[in-house]
Formats: C-alpha cells, sequence, structure tokens
C-alpha cells in the first residue's frame, strides 16, 4: 500500500469498495496510530539497510588497520561515521587510527565527538587522554586519566598512565626546573573545561535523516501548508516542500512541527503558520519533552534571530557607504579625466613673444593708443557686423569720422558706409 493511498484513506474516511468487482475486498479506514505504526516500521527497515552498509566500511577499515596500512583506513573509517553519524564506535576506531598516523589533534578531536554521543564512554575518554599527552597537555590529559580511573577503577593501563604523568607533573613543579609542555602558551587554563563533557552530561541526539520521497521533496523551497497538516495529496507533484528544515521539527507522522510553537512564541498562529501545531505524534524523546532543554533553546534562538538582524543592519549600512565610496570615486575621475591644456612647447612661446612685440611696435606707431576692452555689442545699433554706435563729436555735435589706418593690424580698408537708418556715416570696424 502506497503512502499516498494511505493518506488518502485517511482523509475521506469512507469505505473505498471497487466498482468493476463485486467481490473486491473493501479497504477500512487506519487511524493516525496505525499511520504511525507503519511509518516506525518503515524507518526501521531504512535505518536497518543504512547500518548494514555502514558495517560493510567499518570491515574494510579493520582489516586495512591490521594491516598497519592506517593511512587508507581512513577513508573507510570516515565514510562509516558520514552514513552512520551517531555510531560511537566509529568514531573511536577513526581516533585511534589517527594516533597511529601521531595525527593527534584529529585524534582528540575524533574522541571528543565520541563523547558528546556517549559522555560515558570510558574507551573514548581513554583515547583522548593518550592524544592529549602526545599534545603535551598534561593537565588536560591528567583530567582524563582520572575519570577513567574513578569509574573505572579496574582499567591498569590508566592507572599506570595517571601515575607516571602525576610524577612527571611533580617534577615540573619543582623550583629551577622548566616545564616542557604546551599549556604553557595557553594564557588561562583555569577557564578552559579540559573535561567536557562532563560524564553525567545527557547524550547528544542525532536524529537519523529520513530517505523518504516527502523528506526529499523540496520543491520551490517554500514549506507546504496542507501537508504539514496531512491535507496535501498531490505528493511530489507539489511545488511546495515536504522536507525538514531549520525551523520545524520532524514527527512521526512526517509532518514539520513548528520550532517556535514549541517554545510558546509563534507569532503566525496556528491558523496562518504553514508548518504544524500539534505535539501529539512527536517523539517521546527530545528538548521538547524537557522544560529545562526547552528553556536553553529559547535563549539560543533569541541570541541567533538578535545575532542575524544585526547582521542585516551592518549589510545595508556597508552597502550604503560602498555606494557612497563608488559614487566619490566616479566623480573624482570625472574630474581627472577632464582634458588638460597641452602646455605651449619653445617655440610656439618664443612666436607668441615675437608676435606680442609686434602688436606692440604697432600699436605705438599708430599713437600708442592702448587697446580697448571688448565690450558686448547692443542690439539697438549692431544689426549688422562692423556697425557701431555712432559718436558725438564735442565742438559740433556731429559724428565723428575716424580714417582707418592702414598699419593697424585686423582693420578693414574699405569706405565708411552709412547706416541704413541714419545718414550720418559709421566708423569702420576697428577705429
Amino acid at each position: 500500500m502506497s503512502l499516498e493511498v494511505e493518506k488518502l484513506i485517511l482523509e475521506n474516511h469512507d469505505d473505498i469498495a471497487s466498482d468493476d468487482d463485486e467481490g473486491a475486498p473493501i479497504l477500512q479506514p487506519i487511524t493516525k496510530e496505525e499511520l504511525r505504526a507503519i511509518r516506525a516500521e518503515r524507518r526501521a527497515q531504512k535505518a536497518a539497510e543504512i547500518h548494514a552498509k555502514a558495517e560493510v566500511f567499518r570491515r574494510m577499515g579493520d582489516e586495512l588497520y591490521e594491516k598497519e596500512k592506517y593511512e587508507e583506513a581512513l577513508i573507510p573509517y570516515l565514510e562509516a561515521t558520514q552514513i552512520w553519524p551517531s555510531n560511537v564506535e566509529y568514531y573511536i576506531l577513526l581516533s585511534a587510527a589517527y594516533t597511529k598516523l601521531k595525527w593527534f589533534e584529529e585524534a582528540a578531536h575524533a574522541a571528543t565527538r565520541a563523547l558528546t554521543l556517549d559522555p560515558k564512554s570510558i574507551e573514548a575518554r581513554y583515547t583522548r587522554a593518550l592524544a592529549r599527552l602526545e599534545q603535551r597537555l598534561l593537565t588536560a590529559a591528567k583530567i582524563d586519566l582520572e575519570i577513567v580511573v574513578e569509574h573505572e577503577p579496574t582499567h591498569e593501563k590508566a592507572k599506570t598512565s595517571l601515575d607516571e604523568l602525576k610524577a612527571t607533573l611533580d617534577a615540573a613543579a619543582k623550583p629551577g626546573s622548566e616545564g616542557n609542555t604546551a599549556e604553557a602558551a595557553l594564557p588561562t587554563l583555569q577557564d578552559l573545561d579540559f573535561s567536557y563533557p562532563q560524564y553525567d552530561d545527557s547524550p547528544l541526539d542525532v536524529d537519523e535523516v529520513s530517505n523518504s520521497s516527502d523528506c526529499n521533496h523540496r520543491g520551490n523551497g517554500v514549506p507546504c501548508r496542507y501537508y504539514n497538516r496531512g491535507r496535501c495529496g498531490k505528493g511530489i507533484a507539489c511545488p511546495y516542500s515536504h522536507a525538514p528544515d531549520e525551523k520545524s521539527v520532524r514527527d512521526d507522522l512526517g509532518h514539520n512541527v513548528c520550532i517556535y510553537f514549541l517554545l510558546d512564541n509563534c507569532r503566525y498562529g496556528e491558523t496562518k503558520c504553514v508548518y504544524s501545531h500539534s505535539k501529539e505524534f512527536l517523539p517521546n524523546r527530545g528538548w521538547w519533552s524537557d522544560p529545562e532543554q526547552t528553556e536553553k533553546i529559547k535563549a539560543i534562538v533569541e541570541l541567533t534571530e538578535k545575532t542575524a538582524k544585526e547582521q542585516r543592519s551592518l549589510a545595508q549600512v556597508f552597502k550604503r557607504q560602498s555606494k557612497a565610496s563608488a559614487l566619490s570615486k566616479l566623480k573624482s575621475r570625472g574630474k581627472a579625466y577632464k582634458t588638460p591644456k597641452t602646455p605651449k612647447t619653445t617655440q610656439e612661446k618664443a612666436e607668441g613673444e615675437g608676435k606680442d612685440g609686434n602688436e606692440e611696435e604697432k600699436g605705438g606707431e599708430s599713437g600708442d593708443k592702448k587697446p580697448e576692452k571688448s565690450r558686448p555689442r547692443s542690439k539697438k545699433y549692431h544689426r549688422y557686423p562692423g556697425h557701431r554706435k555712432p559718436k558725438s563729436n564735442a565742438t559740433t555735435g556731429g559724428p565723428v569720422t575716424a580714417t582707418p589706418s592702414s598699419s593697424s593690424v585686423g582693420e578693414q580698408t574699405s569706405p565708411t558706409t552709412a547706416h541704413p537708418e541714419q545718414s550720418t556715416p559709421v566708423p569702420a570696424v576697428g577705429a
């Protein structure tokens, strides 16, 4: 029975009978509890397939490790952790391979990952202690070894390592001795929690992602309101997303429950929110079932939103500043690209000086008159080129006539002509 048929039965709650065959079996509607059990069974089958695939890579890594091909063994071990990320043993094996290759920092990280999945793992904590010893982090290694011996007194290797480490630290504490540890470079050891994760901490819950068609159907990225309420009948043809995202939690029916609803601060409410607002089919284990964990998650979400808001405001300020700087650069480039005046050459300067000298000499011959400043012509008298307003004679009151000098440069040599509207002659240009 396909999932689409089951949903159709669940939505209609009616008996479905075949019209063609009277003897066909009648399909009875199933309840949500039965659908939940069906999905749980399918998830278990899928998980078994994934675990079997991861075990294949784990065995490949073990064979290479036994042959002392540690670097080659890293590849299948890493692949196994990717397929089954909640398996503590895989990270312990990975840490051991790193230690054989003397990659002690990576070994410590892998062991820490194993401890986050299971803080009570003695083997993972002992493996991290050995990696820290090789890194010369003696205080951190001592803390791990003390935890191992405290909770498993029969661990002889840990006892021996702890006794040797205490002797080394006592010798280094004597006056006049020089401690050769990497911790000398650390400024404040008291602020660092080398025992993280604590032995009594809760293990990290890693949800294994479903591989169903609904879980992988992302559509246009917008969550499907009808799917999250169990009313979408389009399946993979739906243009909207059925997949989980960072704003929701997947329940046992495959619906995405609003994380803000679980934190009691969803601003859209049940009618407008695109996610489900039902806790009925959420798994019993989870932070939503622990008030203390819920408060921690709420504080983290609020801090994340505040940080995102500040980043958006800073991005807007940076965008405005970038735009202003770009405009200023364009303006400065426009000023820089204006055509500069071409400097005169030495020959042009000499010619200009000679020309000025000739004009001064000619001016001296015509009575040493200074050239008059050019004035804008009046529209009333300057209707034609070469015409100027006649000057009045001081003695007779009549117009003054001037004979143009042939020696003046730029003066007209034609005789004077009368203005069309006056009977008196007008001096030529340059008079």
